[in-house]
């Protein structure tokens, strides 16, 4: 992304002559936005079983909302894995690990993916633990393996730290149950892990709870200690009043919660009165999540770089700082890598199916994730090759989506292709010229029905690609992706209950020509108190 600057370059002096018209607080309209109606009592219901009873497992959370399951034991070490679909309360079987694993660490990387390592891999006493690491893959359903740890180790913990590396600590090793105060990093972009400073005293299971500071607190028996990802070295903290084992929980005022070993104890942990600082307010940090959250990747190091030396460019001058981060920030959503891939996904629902009944979106943020990160799949525009890579992504993501159930239901195969190009014209809301229209029906050649996977997927490509509606829908886009992105939600989704936030903000931006310096719409997002929440107070 590092040269795609021409995108925001027609803006630059516009946001010099920014002037301030709505507060950090600017997405709540009025205090009705609220308030909620609470229709129905606390209340615990079963839902589906899983296929394998298990303990010693990890749960992962995963972009989709969907619940990865795996490993553990009952019996036997298993390698196997489910997946838990809220929406429709059942499991499912997916790959399975290639190295079967009990009292192991799973962490969800930015890119979606989810990290594995070490673990007990066998119920004989005498086996050690594995220093082997996997990555699951929820595109593919599929398991491969990365780089090894330096030392094997189960009962350990894992951090994702805000650089994107994992830091992995204590734990047991070879001779259980003495503790390990050794401690290493995960490189996603390598896939290997390096050596860091050493705790400074040994220990097993116990807890690891990132700071809004950057730092991990780690917490075993009666000692704490502080990670510094800075000089990756270890510090003794204020030791607990009572042996704590955790679970561990870092509350919204930035302390944290701990349960004591066997009694109803509890304590707070207190970093400090000193001001924490928030993460996001850290230029590389800023950049580095501008590219997981609207890219779905891990920056590259020229783009990196070079975004986070425009805002260090500002020095102290913080009106400069503030404009070269509204700029930079709107620049991920004008660059040619999210219009080829993520504004794709939406005009792709958008041109299938219209809006979603009663609302003014076409797609949810659980649909625009999963299929987003399909189609982005390894892109990185302006390295070698990237075009093919998104061309393919594109065969094959559009092959797949004509696929689905709902598209099928929606399209049946005895459409004719006049029927079936005029349908979705009529959906994307646009009237197509006739040398289009007649392009698009063209692609199923003399055939009288649309029976023909490839044909479907060309031409829906044809209407979701057409400039008509690429340019009528790109404020509707632009306006979804603040709440997509930087809030990771639904326009209707708490705080907020209905899409008038949504329409308020399509309205402004549509009033101010699609500008959206003068219209302040990155600004409000970027410095309401709902984006900072989500990096510290």
């Amino acid at each position: 992304m590092k040269n795609q600057s021409n995108y925001v370059r027609n803006f630059r002096g516009l946001i010099l002559a920014l002037t301030c018209l709505i507060t950090a607080d600017g997405l709540l309209l009025d205090q009705a936005s609220l308030v909620f109606a609470q229709t129905a009592g606390p209340s615990w219901t079963y839902t589906g079983n899983l296929n394998t009873a298990r303990f010693a497992h990890t749960a992962t959370l995963l972009l989709s909302g969907k619940v990865l399951v795996a490993g553990g034991a009952n019996g036997g070490i298993y390698n196997s894995a489910e997946l838990y679909d809220p929406t429709k309360g059942t499991w499912s079987v997916t790959g399975g690990l290639n190295v079967p694993r009990a009292y192991f660490t799973a962490t969800l990387l930015p890119n979606g993916k989810v990290l594995v390592a070490g673990g007990y891999t066998s119920s004989s006493s005498s086996s050690t633990p594995t220093n082997t690491a996997e990555l699951y893959d929820p595109a593919t359903g599929a398991w491969s393996l990365t780089g090894n740890l330096n030392i094997g180790r189960q009962f350990h913990t894992a951090t994702l730290l805000p650089n994107g590396k994992v830091l992995v600590a204590a734990g047991s090793g070879a001779f259980f149950p003495n503790g390990l105060n050794s401690a290493e990093l995960y490189d996603p972009a390598t896939g290997t892990w390096t050596s860091t400073g050493n705790l400074n005293t040994e220990r097993d299971s116990r807890t690891a709870t990132l700071l809004p500071s950057g730092k991990v607190l780690l917490v075993g028996n009666d000692i704490a200690e502080l990670y510094d990802p800075a000089t990756g070295t270890w510090s003794i903290t204020a030791s607990p009043k009572k042996a704590l084992i955790g679970p561990a929980t870092l509350l919204p005022n930035g302390t944290v919660l701990m349960l004591a070993s066997y009694d109803n104890t509890a304590e707070l942990y207190d970093p400090g009165t000193s001001a924490m600082p928030n993460l996001i307010d850290n230029a590389q940090f800023f950049v580095r999540q501008h590219y997981r959250d609207f890219l779905n990747r891990e920056p590259d190091t020229d783009g990196l770089n070079f975004w986070t030396a425009e805002i260090l460019s500002c020095g102290t001058d913080a009106q400069c700082v503030e404009a070269k981060r509204i700029n930079i920030s709107a620049a991920y959503f004008l660059s040619l890598e999210f219009q080829q891939t993520g504004y794709l996904v939406y005009r792709l629902y958008k041109s299938s199916y219209g809006n979603l009944p009663s609302v003014p979106v076409p797609l949810t943020l659980n649909e625009f994730l999963p299929d987003s990160q399909k189609i982005g799949r390894d892109v990185i525009v302006n390295q070698s090759g990237w075009e093919q890579v998104l061309e393919n992504n594109k065969q094959s993501f559009t092959s797949e989506f004509v696929q689905r159930s709902r598209f099928t239901s929606a399209f049946l195969t005895s459409m004719t292709p006049t029927q079936f190009v005029d349908r979705l014209f009529t959906n994307a809301g646009v009237t197509p010229s006739a040398t289009d229209r007649q392009a698009a029906i063209g692609e199923f050649g003399s055939a009288t029905s649309t029976s023909d996977v490839a044909a479907r997927a060309r031409t829906l490509r044809r209407v979701a690609e057409n400039p008509t509606m690429n340019i009528k829908e790109f404020n509707r886009a632009f306006v979804l992706m603040q709440y997509f992105g930087y809030l990771r939600r639904n326009p209707n989704d708490a705080p907020d209950s209905d899409y008038s936030g949504y329409q308020f903000w399509l309205a402004k931006l549509n009033v101010f020509d699609g500008n959206f310096v003068n219209a302040e719409m990155v600004k409000a997002f970027i410095t309401s108190t709902e984006y900072r929440q989500r990096f510290g107070p």
